[in-house]
């Protein structure tokens, strides 16, 4: 039977190897997901693009802290990065939050809008 290397540098080569899995699968996501609505023909489709990158922006995050914690030196290293973590991840959903108002009420306003 393989041994199991259960060192912490183990664990930690085996953690960011299956992260690089992951956002390897994440960009094949996203990749065919963009493909599907670049040939959309909804007229949401440029809102959904949109909406799309800032899914893409937010898991890209979650992966870097992901690739931290695992350097992390102790508990209190783990609860610094989760709390920067938190705390920007709170102001990029305030902007993506304003910005897709903003695309919302612009795609309504031209719904409304006299046609020649």
């Amino acid at each position: 039977m393989a041994e199991i290397n259960t060192s912490i540098e183990g664990v930690r080569t085996a953690l960011t190897e299956a992260l690089g899995r992951l956002r390897k699968a994440n960009t094949d996501y996203f990749e065919l997901l963009e493909k599907g609505l670049g040939s959309s023909p909804l007229p949401i489709a440029n809102q959904a693009k949109e909406f799309t990158g800032f899914m893409q922006r937010n898991v890209s995050a979650t992966f870097d802290l992901g690739d931290k914690l695992i350097q992390a030196k102790d508990v209190q290293d783990t609860l610094k990065l989760q709390a920067e973590f938190f705390q920007e991840q709170m102001r990029a959903l305030t902007d993506q939050a304003k910005t897709m108002g903003e695309s919302v009420m612009k795609a309504a306003g031209g719904m409304f809008s006299p046609k020649s």
